[in-house]
């Protein structure tokens, strides 16, 4: 999907606040620098991007064909806004939709200059439809021009033919112009995605201070393959243009035969996406309300399921392994429902040697429940069965040690024992990021799987998690609030009850 930047401007007005609470002047006064710097570096980089795409358009005007009528370039315009405006949601401050089949066709056939401007009239009809702010507005414009116009000089530069030999009469897929000017589209079609993510990415890494690699990776990775085999309906899109222009006349007609699919098939796509969203919420609804019995740890989980993407994704597993390891630590507690740990799950002592091994058995009770949804056997299963096992075999329930235990028990474990460190408890105040980090270094291949323990205290993203830092879940919203207590003592800093 082609991306556009849908998050929150960086804010620096005074009052404006974390998620731990009310600030005090002292802290707007420390936290108004930063953010009025990160509004300079983002103002920068859209002055830079606008400026790019401005030389870009330049560059490409020497390889575009005559004007192609207002007809052609008014219909490539108009359903490119409609494909903008059936838009999805990606996971951070971003939006996805398959207008880039228009952007790349226009290219296709018109050449980078047309197809730049068919790509940014587009855009600039959407930004004014959804009323955003001029900044967002000029880098979302600029950005989709700089990447048609790129992909267009690449595809040039490197041989291809504008408009391509497929697109001219009697052409042969025999042909090795043909077959040629096809494995350039790819590379055009890489190019385009390759720029229009990045500066995506950039943007957003640069107003919400998440890292790149976090940004890209959950906005782009999962999708990349998917958004290159959907670039070539451009080809089927410019096809159809030329093949109906020379029978009647009037190329913009052909368009009406592929853009009923396109919508049907961005219609499919917005269902499933959907479900997926509504099915999540569902999840976390339910782990909410087993949560209530114990007051004391609201939000515990869904904490821990950010905190265990974040490391997730500072590891660079894939998309799909990404969203396994959020969904099971989402779940790794849900077998406390379970009516035996209500006493236990509210004592507000110490717990007793029987309580103790009566609660260490919440992780298989948890992978049991979890196992009645078949789609969750196997990883998410075994990661909240084994969220318990230590690196060095002294955990539980199974004593497994080192690579035996699932790779999602291992983050989960370090996941729930941060948040265990960063959670307000009656005898102490939620520690600091410095107290925690070391507590993690100690246990460092005991508790800990020492892979993991570097990349947390190696990873920004993680460490402002650990601080208590926005959510993951999208630009500018404000994540579950720290519990203020946990109900008994413990002998080490981050151990916690089971």
């Amino acid at each position: 999907m082609s991306r556009l930047w849908r998050g929150s401007l960086p804010r620096c007005l005074p009052g404006v606040t974390d998620r731990t609470g009310p600030s005090s002047s002292t802290d707007r006064d420390s936290t108004l620098p930063i953010a009025m710097e990160r509004q300079r570096i983002t103002a920068l980089f859209v002055a830079l991007t606008s400026a790019g795409a401005a030389l870009a358009l330049a560059a490409a005007w020497p390889s575009s064909t005559a004007f192609p009528g207002w007809w052609a370039l008014g219909t490539f315009i108009f359903v490119a806004f409609v494909l903008e405006n059936l838009h999805t949601e990606l996971r951070v401050a971003a939006k996805g939709s398959t207008s880039f089949v228009m952007h790349l066709a226009g290219c296709l056939l018109f050449g980078g200059f047309w197809g730049g401007a068919i790509a940014g009239a587009a855009t600039l009809s959407n930004q004014i439809s959804l009323g955003n702010q001029s900044l967002k507005a000029l880098f979302n414009v600029s950005q989709r021009v700089l990447a048609v116009t790129v992909a267009a000089t690449v595809y040039v530069w490197l041989g291809g033919q504008l408009p391509p030999t497929y697109l001219t009469l009697h052409s042969s897929l025999s042909s090795q112009a043909v077959q040629r000017d096809l494995g350039l589209f790819t590379l055009l079609s890489a190019s385009y995605f390759l720029v229009n993510s990045v500066l995506v990415s950039l943007v957003v890494s640069f107003s919400s201070e998440r890292t790149f690699r976090e940004v890209w990776s959950l906005n782009t990775r999962g999708i990349l393959g998917y958004d290159l085999g959907a670039s070539f309906l451009s080809v089927l899109v410019a096809w159809m243009y030329v093949t109906v222009d020379r029978w009647i006349g009037f190329g913009p007609i052909g368009l009406i035969g592929v853009v009923i699919p396109l919508i049907a098939i961005r219609h499919v796509y917005g269902l499933y996406h959907q479900l997926e969203h509504s099915g999540q919420e569902l999840l976390q609804v339910m782990v909410k309300a087993i949560e209530a019995r114990d007051p004391y740890t609201s939000g515990h989980s869904l904490r821990v399921s950010e905190m265990s993407r974040a490391v997730a994704v500072e590891l660079g597993l894939p998309a799909r392994e990404i969203e396994l390891v959020e969904t099971a630590a989402l779940l790794h507690d849900v077998g406390k429902i379970h009516e035996e740990f209500a006493p236990l799950l509210r004592k507000e002592g110490r717990l007793t040697d029987e309580e103790t091994a009566l609660m260490q058995t919440h992780s298989e009770k948890s992978a049991d429940l979890v196992g009645i949804i078949s789609k969750f056997h196997g990883f998410i299963q075994e990661s909240v069965r084994h969220h318990h096992e230590r690196w060095d075999g002294q955990g539980y329930p199974y004593g497994l040690s080192k690579k035996n235990i699932p790779l999602g028990a291992r983050i989960i474990l370090i996941a729930d024992t941060i948040d265990a460190m960063t959670t307000d408890r009656p005898y102490r105040k939620r520690l600091p990021v410095d107290v925690v980090i070391a507590e993690l270094q100690k246990c460092r291949g005991t508790q800990f799987d020492p892979e993991l323990v570097d990349v947390v205290v190696a990873s920004v993203a993680v460490r402002r998690l650990i601080g208590g830092g926005a959510s993951t879940s999208g630009a500018g919203e404000i994540g579950p609030p720290r519990s203020k207590r946990v109900s008994w003592p413990t002998t080490g800093l981050w151990k916690r009850r089971a």
